[in-house]
């Protein structure tokens, strides 16, 4: 499939050229450009709230009579609209700006010389430049892979938490967990009260993955994900057989709820918001989520959020997080003129006035520096947590230079849900790995 995938990517970049390469320097900055009736293509995967910002956004700017009409495709499933993503560019009709999460997972793009170095045109843009935040700038290097430049711009910023019922756990005399064994106790305790301590829906199988990256940060470090991708440590080792067995004990005695594989991500939220679990980890766009839902659990400030809790005390302040939707544009099979005005459409869905507005809408933790101060009280805790953070992390495999391998691991991590052992959970990612070997 990776070879199909970088054939296709190879012949669509010959068709291409290096036409960024002969924008002068004088033009990056794009200041007050028209176009010839340029037509583009932005996909992205937005809430629902965030889709109809977007869409009136949109609108506006498309009748700004700049020569620019952007038409919108928005698919909210995850892994649905990284399946498009991933088909149209092995077609070659690729999107002009498309949102993605950096890593290997964009390497074959970066290979096939699919995407443009913006860092030219945020030189020559210093206010735009300055606006992102230092620290969310991750996802646009891939110097490790021989690259040199910033080949996207980060959007948000986050960190996985863990979200609890301030009545729940005061109902069963439990204080919120700091510690692994902690929230183990918390739910033994919590099941034996006939209280379901977490609702996860691994239908969408990021839940699993996002548990397997920060409880492998929480226990062996912020190297971790470096050490797997260069097979220092392997998949089917002891350590990675240590956290798969962390969540099995945690399927095995029903802490996650029933039903995981038949349960989505949009469901497992509402679940926690109308107060059927005790728990829920998540991202700390999770905030947003429970204050949309009109909750009363939000009104009365019965939920709380904490510190994901620490494995090993040593990383207790280790967590998964940084830039994590980042904007991307693609110069495959695209004109001068198109290109150019990707950038222009770029600067505007990144400007500090656009997202402070898709902030009152969907409030977030943003890598863009809005000045907006959100009146979501679970985000202004999550941001103390955050200013608290020694080091953060993506997803393990984005430090991995085959591709394929946060599907690979992801799928394989929702065999835990079907009764597969740690072991089997190992080889099935090893014996996929060879195939692409």
């Amino acid at each position: 499939m990776k070879r199909r995938i970088m054939s296709c990517l190879m012949t669509a970049a010959m068709v291409a050229g290096v036409l960024a390469t002969s924008v002068s320097a004088e033009d990056y900055a794009l200041t007050d450009v028209t176009f010839d009736n340029v037509q583009l293509k932005l996909y992205a995967s937005l809430s629902n709230a965030s889709q109809k910002y977007y869409e009136e956004k949109l609108q506006e700017f498309n009748d700004m009579d700049n020569g620019i009409t952007v038409e919108l495709t928005n698919i909210n499933t995850e892994a649905d609209y990284l399946d498009k993503l991933s088909t149209d560019f092995a077609s070659g009709d690729t999107p002009n700006v498309f949102m993605e999460y950096g890593g290997a997972r964009c390497l074959d793009y970066i290979e096939a010389d699919a995407l443009l170095n913006l860092q030219p045109y945020l030189e020559a843009d210093e206010e735009w430049y300055g606006n992102f935040m230092e620290s969310c700038w991750e996802p646009a290097h891939f110097e490790d892979y021989g690259y040199e430049g910033l080949y996207c711009v980060p959007y948000t910023n986050y960190q996985v938490v863990l979200f609890y019922n301030k009545d729940i756990l005061a109902e069963n005399n439990l204080e919120v967990p700091t510690t692994w064994d902690e929230l183990l106790s918390a739910c033994e305790t919590l099941k034996a009260n006939g209280v379901q301590p977490f609702i996860v829906g691994e239908k969408d199988n990021y839940r699993f993955g996002h548990l397997h990256t920060i409880l492998s940060l929480k226990t062996y470090g912020e190297e971790i994900g470096k050490q797997l991708g260069s097979r220092e440590v392997t998949y089917d080792g002891a350590e990675m057989q240590t956290i798969y067995s962390m969540i099995q004990e945690l399927v095995d005695k029903g802490y996650l709820g029933d039903n995981l594989l038949s349960t989505d991500a949009t469901q497992e939220a509402s679940y926690f918001a109308e107060g059927k679990a005790a728990f829920q980890y998540n991202g700390s766009w999770g905030a947003s989520s429970i204050q949309n839902s009109g909750s009363e659990l939000y009104t009365n400030q019965t939920i709380g959020v904490a510190r994901f809790p620490a494995v090993t005390e040593e990383y207790a302040k280790v967590d998964m997080g940084g830039g994590n939707d980042s904007y991307f544009v693609s110069q495959l099979g695209k004109s001068e003129e198109e290109i150019a005005a990707s950038v222009v459409l770029l600067k505007y869905i990144t400007s500090a006035d656009f997202c402070a507005g898709l902030m009152e809408v969907n409030p977030n933790t943003m890598a863009i520096k809005t000045g907006v101060e959100s009146e979501n009280y679970l985000l202004n805790e999550i941001s103390a947590i955050m200013a608290d953070t020694e080091v953060t992390r993506s997803d393990l495999q984005n430090y991995d230079s085959q591709a394929h391998m946060i599907n690979t691991v992801r799928t394989a991590l929702q065999g835990i849900a079907m009764g597969n052992t740690p072991e089997e959970v190992g080889a099935e990612i090893v014996d996929t790995m060879a195939q692409y070997e």
